[in-house]
């Protein structure tokens, strides 16, 4: 036992040396690491403040860019806001002299002329200035003044527009046709209606020059948001009465306004005496509209004598000159409106139906002697397939009926009701709603829709005598030499 405990005693120092090596060793280690640490500590801080002044540097430049964008983004839509609102557009949109001094300043001179019409005898009317007309050979609206212009003789030229490229009327401001040129003044006449409304006020009361006539029918013109101009004339249906000063003989109606309200007040003052009940309004009044423009309609507006029996005879007249003015107004505004709304969708019905169209429009429009071949195959049926698929949309805009020719049928028997047991809705002689819609009927005369239109309706006798009067009037067409 004596000699065990020495060995032990050893053993327990060995144990203990060990231990005490074992923790020095872990602490320096811990301590290594804690070192190591704070080194990386701050390096790592080093480095932070190192790289700092870049990313701040970096966030500021995002932050301008940023600003500056967003600046760049709002000026953009202002300016958007700005120019399609009504009240800020630019002085050519909202001036339309200056907007058609403008056209007429980039029109090509002297224009494509297509066609010369001429004619035989001489016109209805005296009609001093030479016009030139922008046309489709069947666009409704382009026949219409076709019509206006044959009936009474006047001579006039003409440029057939290309339907799909026009590029025969990109001078003009104005996008549709008819659009017609008054050459001695350089005047742009459009819309159809408003043709023709300006030239029958002429014929009434002749003015000194053609603008005295045109400016009594100043445009509304609207901008769109996708930049196109749109036009329109509010007093189109109206006839005008220029002031005197512009008329070219102002002493002739200067006495009959004087004779008039001299039989006016005879009128006043003998039904005070005889009749207890007020007197009726003025018949020279009525004759005016609540917008200053003269009522005539089929009656005439010129023409009275100094004899006081005749002066009775046309003031007594003058109610039915009037009434007979809103009925032909009526009618005019009814055919641009709805009439003629049923045209496309019956012709373009089908797309068979859509290319014997064309086709027919190349024949009546003699296109073979205008465009070449290749224009004319893209206008036959690339033209076709495009009106096959515009006809679905103008359907349901017009909200026709699903079979498109019974609106058609019930808009000429609506019309022939309206014309009832005369020859025309003017009475004797047609007025301009009779022009009107014989014009826009004479588009489609070439189709299928117009044959069964005469099949199925009543108005074949009234579009006959409109015909024998219109096209008889020895139309002599001249193409231009080249």
């Amino acid at each position: 036992m004596p000699s065990l405990a020495p060995f032990l005693l050893s053993s327990c120092r060995l144990f203990s040396l060990k231990q005490s090596i074992y923790r020095s060793l872990l602490l320096n280690h811990k301590s290594l690491l804690r070192t190591t640490t704070v080194v990386y500590q701050q390096q790592s801080s080093q480095q932070n403040e190192q790289s700092n002044p870049i990313k701040s540097k970096r966030r500021s430049h995002y932050y301008i860019f940023s600003i500056a964008a967003g600046a760049l983004i709002g000026t953009i839509y202002a300016l958007r806001k700005v120019h399609n609102h009504e009240g800020a557009l630019p002085e050519y949109v909202a001036n339309s002299e200056l907007l058609e001094r403008h056209a007429m300043e980039k029109r090509p001179v002297p224009p494509p002329i297509t066609k010369h019409v001429t004619f035989d005898r001489p016109p209805l009317k005296e009609f001093p200035y030479k016009l030139t007309l922008y046309q489709y050979i069947t666009c409704p609206f382009s026949c219409k003044v076709r019509a206006y212009l044959n009936y009474n003789r006047i001579p006039y030229d003409i440029v057939e527009v290309n339907s799909i490229l026009r590029r025969e009327v990109k001078w003009s401001s104005y996008k549709k046709v008819p659009v017609v040129v008054v050459e001695d003044e350089k005047l742009q006449l459009n819309d159809s209606s408003l043709i023709l409304s300006a030239i029958e006020s002429y014929f009434r009361i002749p003015t000194k020059t053609f603008k005295d006539i045109s400016c009594l029918y100043p445009p509304v013109i609207e901008k769109e948001k996708n930049g196109k101009l749109l036009f329109n004339y509010p007093n189109k249906y109206f006839l005008t009465e220029p002031i005197d000063n512009a008329r070219r003989d102002p002493i002739k109606y200067v006495q009959r306004e004087k004779s008039r309200q001299e039989v006016s007040g005879i009128r006043k003052f003998l039904g005070g005496l005889f009749s207890s009940n007020k007197t009726a309004t003025d018949t020279s009044t009525i004759a005016r509209s609540e917008h200053g423009l003269i009522n005539v309609g089929s009656g005439v507006v010129g023409g009275v004598k100094d004899d006081s029996n005749d002066l009775i005879l046309q003031n007594r007249d003058d109610q039915n000159s009037n009434d007979q003015f809103k009925l032909e107004r009526k009618w005019r505004e009814w055919i641009d409106n709805t009439f003629v709304h049923t045209l496309s969708p019956n012709i373009y019905h089908t797309i068979n139906e859509a290319i014997n169209s064309f086709r027919w429009f190349s024949q009546a429009g003699e296109w073979e002697q205008i465009f070449p071949w290749y224009e004319r195959f893209f206008i036959t049926y690339i033209g076709a397939v495009v009106m096959y698929g515009v006809s679905g949309k103008l359907k349901r805009k017009h909200n026709l009926k699903p079979n498109v020719r019974e609106s058609l049928y019930d808009c000429a028997n609506e019309w022939i009701e309206a014309v009832g047991n005369k020859k025309f809705l003017g009475g004797t002689q047609p007025n301009l709603a009779d022009i009107s819609c014989y014009g826009i009927l004479t588009s489609i005369q070439g189709t299928q829709a117009f044959q069964d239109l005469l099949n199925n309706t009543n108005i074949q006798p009234w579009f006959e005598r409109m015909k024998q009067l219109v096209e008889q009037q020895g139309i002599i067409s001249e193409m231009p030499r080249r």
